[in-house]
């Protein structure tokens, strides 16, 4: 009979009594509880949950939870290296293993053999449009990539300081090359801030290669999921190694892994170690390659002296060198010859060269001082003449303009108009008197005669009144007549 087929009774432990009523013990009640258990699920179970609350104690302990429940689960040393990666707090999963109950302590834990990241095909579509858009930009092409460095200096590399890909090259460097300098550029490799440290570390790299000395970058890390490994497929991380200014090689994960950052890379290898050795020239290779190159240097420079002795023999027996003065006679002629030229062309350049400086002696001659005062005295005495001659020519005219205005006065003056009998009066003041309503009785005047004046007071005021003529005879205003005034 199947574990399916039996009754309650049947699945009821020896000893254990039928009766409804009767309690059971605590050993009683878990040996009731496990049975059912094993009764009532398979050997191996899935479960799709959230982790949380994460201990490692040689073996992983941690909760299994959805929104309204939650379930012991334990991953054991042994499973736990088969995994790509250690379970994580908040990681969603689907966990693999079988059901325990566990008299000791009561405690019913699910034994995980298997953690299965959730979200894996999301990651492979998004893979798959990020690599696709890169394409198209151009950023796989190999004409874009850089060339590496033959011998670098120093090369940096950019990794966890705790993960075995750092070893590995850091292993390779020195079996290879130990004069290479390795610097360490410490970065998480997985999880949420594992894409901005990298992101950050190329950049600052990228600027500062000059001033430290960087030839080239080792991008690496070891095997893990798609969704381990996704921070080198971020975007950002791609364009960080597209832009950097100097090449970098990217080993991610396993061999059968393939990452954008590794696909934008200017190298890519499978392994951190073959990254190295891309990168790391082998120092028993180049000893080889330096001892090639010395003794076909030496035999080239054998071969060049015996050619150049062999010819320096046949100069001294057969060529110029066996009769040193044939060569000398031809060029003591020729320097004689060249003597004469330079000689007649001094001469020349000796002549021409007085007959400019006579030139510019009589040019500075007219530029002298004493000249140029010469020059200016004779300008102004010839201004001077001009000013005398326009002032008495001035003079003259302002003279006859003169005259005729004095005799233009002399004919209309109020001297002349006196001596024609008429008269002037004038109060105290000196004003002119225009008319009788201008007087008064006590005023002093003076009458101004061609030949002097006379001064009378006012001693009473009488105006005769006559007949105005239909058009009097224009007068001058400033004159009056003393005929009827006292």
């Amino acid at each position: 009979m199947s574990r399916k087929d039996r009754t309650p009774s049947d699945s009821r432990p020896r000893g254990l009594s039928n009766s409804a009523d009767k309690p059971y013990t605590v050993s009683q009640l878990s040996a009731k509880i496990e049975t059912a258990i094993k009764d009532s699920f398979p050997t191996k179970v899935r479960v799709i949950a959230e982790i949380s609350s994460v201990t490692n104690r040689t073996h992983y302990y941690f909760t299994l939870k959805d929104e309204n429940a939650t379930i012991s689960a334990v991953l054991f040393a042994s499973a736990a290296r088969k995994q790509s990666s250690p379970p994580e707090h908040g990681q969603k999963v689907i966990a693999s293993g079988k059901l325990e109950y566990y008299a000791p302590s009561g405690r019913l834990s699910l034994i995980v053999d298997k953690l299965e990241p959730v979200g894996v095909g999301d990651l492979e579509q998004r893979y798959k449009a990020l690599c696709d858009d890169l394409r198209a930009r151009g950023w796989f092409d190999p004409l874009t990539k850089q060339p590496l460095p033959i011998f670098p200096r120093s090369i940096a590399i950019i990794t966890s300081a705790t993960g075995a890909a750092l070893q590995d090259v850091l292993d390779t460097a020195a079996k290879r090359c130990p004069a290479v300098n390795m610097l360490i550029i410490d970065a998480r490799v997985q999880g949420e801030q594992a894409k901005g440290q990298i992101e950050n570390a190329i950049n600052k790299l990228s600027e500062q290669h000059s001033k430290l000395g960087i030839d080239a970058i080792i991008l690496t890390r070891g095997g893990g999921s798609l969704e381990d490994l996704w921070a080198f497929n971020e975007p950002v991380v791609a364009k960080a190694i597209h832009e950097c200014a100097i090449p970098i090689v990217a080993a991610i994960g396993h061999e059968t892994d393939t990452t954008i950052a590794e696909l934008v890379a200017d190298e890519r290898a499978a392994t951190p170690t073959q990254a190295a050795m891309k990168l790391i020239p082998d120092r028993a290779a180049l000893s080889e390659q330096l001892h090639a190159l010395t003794c076909r240097l030496s035999r080239e420079i054998s071969t060049q002296l015996t050619h150049e002795e062999a010819r320096l023999n046949r100069l001294v027996t057969s060529g110029p060198l066996a009769n040193p003065q044939r060569l000398i006679d031809p060029q003591r002629t020729r320097l004689d010859t060249l003597k004469i030229q330079i000689h007649s062309v001094i001469r020349h350049i000796q002549s021409a060269k007085a007959g400019e400086i006579d030139t510019l002696a009589i040019r500075l001659s007219k530029h002298q001082p004493a000249a140029v005062q010469a020059q200016r005295q004779e300008h102004i005495h010839a201004l001077h003449q001009r000013l005398t001659r326009s002032m008495h020519t001035r003079l003259r005219s302002m003279s006859a303009s003169l005259d005729a205005a004095q005799r233009e006065l002399n004919a209309i003056g109020p001297r002349q108009v006196l001596g024609r009998g008429y008269s002037l009066t004038t109060t105290k003041t000196g004003s002119v008197v225009r008319s009788t309503k201008d007087l008064k009785s006590g005023d002093s005047l003076t009458t101004h005669l061609s030949d002097g004046t006379v001064t009378s007071v006012i001693d009473g005021k009488k105006v005769t009144e006559r007949t105005k003529p239909k058009k009097a005879p224009p007068q001058p205003s400033l004159f009056n007549h003393k005929e009827g005034q006292d």
